[in-house]
Formats: structure tokens, sequence, C-alpha cells
């Protein structure tokens, strides 16, 4: 899976807007100063999250963005959605089709089912981690996804043996 600047930086700036207090709006070139980022960039960004309805912008001297919905309501899948991620199984198989219009082996393929179940294992995943979630320490966030997804736990350690 390849993750992006975009989705990597939009993540981070949608939190930056999560970790205020209920209903206080963060400005632009905070969330840029605060991650590093151009203003220029930060407000590309800023505005990609507002059309996919997960921040509101508010002008004014108290002005900036806030969250749609409540930081747990919101999903990391919902997040890449918006920011250009998630591919499904179909996508994959129309991008690859070598010289032909479609896929030589789209009738009976082996590795489609090898894909749509990483797929699937990654949109569940993302799926279920909010941003309230995101908010807590590395060690916090890392129980929380051991305890949600054992599996991957599993997936890992065989990996690295």
């Amino acid at each position: 899976m390849k993750i992006t600047a975009m989705e990597e930086y939009g993540l981070r700036c949608l939190l930056r807007v999560a970790e205020q207090g209920e209903g206080e709006a963060i400005a632009a070139p905070e969330i840029a100063e605060q991650e590093g980022l151009s203003l220029s960039y930060t407000q590309k960004i800023m505005r990609v999250l507002s059309k996919g309805d997960l921040v509101d912008s508010r002008r004014g001297v108290q002005g900036g963005y806030v969250l749609t919905r409540d930081a747990e309501e919101i999903t990391v899948g919902d997040a890449i959605r918006v920011l250009g991620g998630i591919f499904e199984v179909e996508e994959i198989c129309e991008r690859h089709t070598g010289e032909l219009e479609e896929c030589a082996n789209r009738c009976n393929c082996g590795i489609r089912p090898v894909w749509a179940h990483i797929s699937r294992f990654v949109v569940e995943t993302l799926d279920g981690i909010s941003l309230e979630v995101l908010m807590n320490d590395d060690t916090a966030v890392a129980r929380h996804l051991q305890n949600s997804f054992p599996a991957g736990d599993r997936a890992l350690s065989a990996a690295s043996s």
C-alpha cells in the first residue's frame, strides 16, 4: 500500500483540527506552522477536506477550521477516501491490463482473491480507527490496533520471523 503525501499530511492536518476544543477553530497558518508545511499546501489540503465534508471553515477573527462531526465519528478511512486513497480490487485489475482492454485473467484469476482479501483487511482497519483514537499516544493507538485487529499482529509477527 502506498501512502501519498496528500494522505499523510491531510490526516495530520485533520488531527490538528480534531485536537481543538469543542467548537474551537484553528486557522490554516497555525496548522501549517505546527506541521512544517507551506501555507499554500496546507490551504489546498484544507480545501480537499472541506469539499469532502470532514471540516468546515469559519470566517472572521475567531475563524479557521472545525470538524463537521465528532472526532469519534470520523475514521482514517473517511479521511483517506477524501484525500484520494483506497483502491478497490476492480480498480487494481483495470489498471493492469497490459496491452489489452481487459485483464487476460479476468474470468479465472488466482491473484484477484489475494487483492480482495488484502483490500478488505485494509479498509476494515482504516474504517476501525477514529480520529479520537489517533489523538492518543502511540502506545494507546498500538493497543487499540492490537485489540481491534489481532489478525494484523499475527501477520506482522509471521512476516518478521
